[in-house]
């Protein structure tokens, strides 16, 4: 074989190993905790739906504060605080507001030392971006701020993701997506106009095109959307997790080295990582853990589709395509109580505590209607969804991971 085809022929063997032999199946341990009630906290229940948190943590440590719906992706705006990281939560009283779409919290390190809490939302079909923040934890809030947005086609669960920008001033990115399937980063910039307290300005919209027009189509073929960052250790490279909403692929992985500015073509993860609406957050020993709503349609083997899911590895098994370490199963969801889907979970709020536990915040239907049936759950219905926390031990989990008396029964790999 001559050189050319050698090269050839291994270009080949790449291409197939990161873009269409991603594995199906799912050779990982799983950590099972759908039973454990040690460590796991209702934040709030109520006879209706409730849904879709998003969380951040303050610097002292303890105080962390959640935001959510109460309906499905939209509702009256609803916020509670713990004091004491995640053991009880208490309501903030805010003005009556609705939000037409997820919120999603972000705390922002200002100067002098100060904090600040983002929240952002928007009008989907409208285009509109809607932001307003908090300097003191959630207890008072700034107008709501609007932008609508020219050149998307609407706008849909923002921001998805942000992460700051190296630079002389404090500057950030985020992602949303569009109906589409176009992802956008848009930037976080403060501005100051002579006043003391610094106002929060959204600019420079720019579609994510990746690194070929290849790439664009089959972001779009695949309809990714809801990006979930994971940052390198070294925070000199990023990743974006994507949803495959259109369910002919796994999920995807993007890169960055450049803060965002540019992104490699997306590739298809393992099995293992297929789901929707990655949160990810990195670990003191150097490993991500990365939670999620396990959907995983061309994995009929997959034991916890439509579940909440955590998936343990590095950051160097999303840049080589392994599998990773293990997963853990937190808790069954079971078929959507209002119609007839199943997997409506796992928009996680995820925090690591200076203890190095994980506290993680999701919705869910975590309790059966007894006698109920449901046509795409072999269990029935749940009950309406309710605000669960889990605050993991980490350690705890690796060696329950190495335990088969803590794991769950091996998938059934999936047909090839």
């Amino acid at each position: 074989m001559s050189l050319h085809s050698r090269i050839l022929a291994l270009a080949c063997t790449v291409a197939t190993v990161f873009a269409g032999e991603a594995r199906r199946d799912y050779a990982l341990p799983m950590v099972d905790l759908t039973k454990q009630a040690t460590g796991f906290t209702t934040v709030e229940r109520r006879k209706s739906y409730l849904g879709h948190p998003s969380t951040v943590r303050f610097r002292d440590g303890q105080t962390v504060l959640v935001a959510y719906p109460d309906g499905h992706g939209k509702g009256n705006l609803i916020l509670r605080r713990s004091p004491d990281a995640g053991a009880t939560w208490q309501p903030v009283a805010i003005p009556a507001q609705r939000v037409e779409e997820t919120p999603t919290l972000y705390r922002l390190d200002l100067p002098a030392g100060r904090e600040r809490v983002l929240l952002v939302t928007c009008q989907p079909a409208k285009g509109v971006l809607e932001w307003m923040w908090s300097d003191d934890r959630g207890t008072t809030w700034s107008a709501r701020q609007q932008w609508k947005l020219t050149g998307t086609k609407g706008i849909i669960v923002a921001l998805a993701s942000l992460w700051p920008v190296p630079g002389p001033e404090p500057r950030w990115r985020g992602v949303f997506h569009d109906f589409a399937f176009d992802n956008y980063t848009v930037d976080v910039a403060l501005r100051s106009d002579g006043n003391e307290t610094p106002t929060i300005v959204f600019e420079k919209l720019k579609r994510i095109d990746y690194a070929s027009a290849e790439g664009r189509t089959q972001a779009q073929r695949a309809g990714l959307c809801e990006a979930g960052l994971v940052t390198r250790p070294d925070g000199k490279r990023l990743a974006l997790l994507f949803r495959p909403e259109k369910r002919l692929t796994n999920a995807m992985v993007a890169f960055s080295d450049d803060a965002g500015l540019t992104w490699t073509d997306p590739r298809e993860l393992p099995g293992a990582l297929t789901g929707h609406r990655h949160e990810a957050v990195n670990l003191p020993d150097g490993r991500t853990m990365v939670f999620m709503r396990d959907y995983s349609p061309l994995n009929p083997g997959n034991p916890s589709h439509g579940d909440w899911v955590a998936w343990v590895g590095t950051f160097q098994d999303l840049e080589a395509g392994r599998e990773g370490q293990y997963r853990v199963h937190l808790r069954r969801n079971y078929g959507n109580s209002t119609n007839n889907n199943i997997g409506d979970c796992g928009y996680t709020g995820v925090e690591l505590l200076p203890n190095g536990q994980v506290l993680a915040l999701t919705y869910g239907h975590w309790e059966l209607s007894l006698g109920s049936k449901h046509p795409n759950h072999p269990e029935g219905r749940g009950l309406p969804p309710y605000i669960l926390a889990a605050k993991l031990d980490v350690a705890q989990l690796d060696a329950w991971s190495r335990d088969p008396a803590h794991l769950s029964p091996p998938a059934t790999p999936a047909a090839k």
